[in-house]
């Protein structure tokens, strides 16, 4: 899990989110309202929602096109089971959350770092739901 989260406030500009995901180097961004988590803003979710749709990223806000609602776990989840959880709800990223404050994030890249083993499980939890090629990308981690 990474302690460090990058998030951005919905009322901000998809360009905005662009230049913060670029800045900090990450493939996404939890979105917040009054300092509260409330979605995710992925790479996707700008790809489909604004580029592919011809949108005008300077003035689409992040609550527009980001992806809700946010599927969190608790510290005290158990490791497979946070895993577990991300393939049965087809997420790649799982915010942590303590109460209503972000305290981490847990990415299925960071699982299969951890846990070299743990892309068979994926595989297998995943029955056949989660595309090949990127099963393929994390065998080669």
């Amino acid at each position: 899990m990474k302690r460090v989260v990058v998030a951005i406030d919905s009322e901000a500009t998809v360009k905005d989110a662009a230049s913060k995901m670029a800045q900090h180097q990450v493939g996404c961004l939890i979105v917040t309202e009054k300092g509260r988590p409330v979605g995710i803003l992925t790479e996707t979710d700008m790809l489909s929602r604004v580029l592919a749709l011809a949108k005008n990223a300077e003035s689409t806000k992040v609550k527009t096109v980001m992806s809700k609602p946010l599927i969190c776990a608790s510290p005290d989840m158990d490791f497979t089971e946070a895993t577990r959880l991300m393939v049965n709800r087809a997420i790649k990223k799982l915010p942590i959350t303590h109460g209503e404050q972000l305290v981490g994030i847990l990415t299925i890249t960071d699982a299969i770092a951890v846990h070299p083993g743990m892309h068979d499980f994926i595989e297998e939890e995943a029955k056949g739901n989660v595309p090949k090629r990127f099963v393929k990308r994390l065998r080669k981690r």
